[in-house]
């Protein structure tokens, strides 16, 4: 039988300390991310922990011109990256506004990187940043 554990607790635990962690597959080598104990890929139940590289590319994006959403001081988009471990997730895109998004529509998909943005003192969040050499 395998042992199941708090995946989403233990998840936003490695975010509160800055790390991005998924989990893999230990029987087909797939990660997952979030995690969760089944995966996707094999239905294997036998998933370790693993650290995301951060690395990934922006498909597709979506501005909402109603403002700035809570936790952030500047505009941000709603972006769907695609994972350089295979998963792909819905997360915030950092440092672009919707004067720009034609010219980002035919830039993608664009390399991105993650980094952990503490959201309050509890709660910490994956979010996105195009990376400088794919701005130009």
């Amino acid at each position: 039988m395998t042992k199941m554990e708090p995946y989403i607790r233990n998840w936003f635990g490695y975010l509160k300390e800055g790390k991005i962690m998924g989990v893999k597959c230990k029987r087909c080598g797939a990660y997952e991310f979030p995690p969760h104990p089944i995966c996707n890929s094999c239905s294997g139940t036998d998933m370790e922990w693993a650290e995301m590289s951060g690395e990934g590319r922006l498909t597709a994006f979506a501005y909402a011109p109603m403002g700035v959403p809570p936790y952030f001081t500047d505009p941000v988009m709603g972006a769907w990256i695609k994972l350089k471990e295979g998963p792909a997730f819905m997360s915030w895109l950092l440092d672009v506004g919707g004067d720009n998004q034609e010219e980002l529509l035919k830039r993608l998909p664009l390399d991105v990187k993650a980094e952990v943005k503490k959201l309050d003192e509890n709660v910490s969040w994956p979010v996105f940043r195009i990376k400088q050499d794919a701005r130009s």
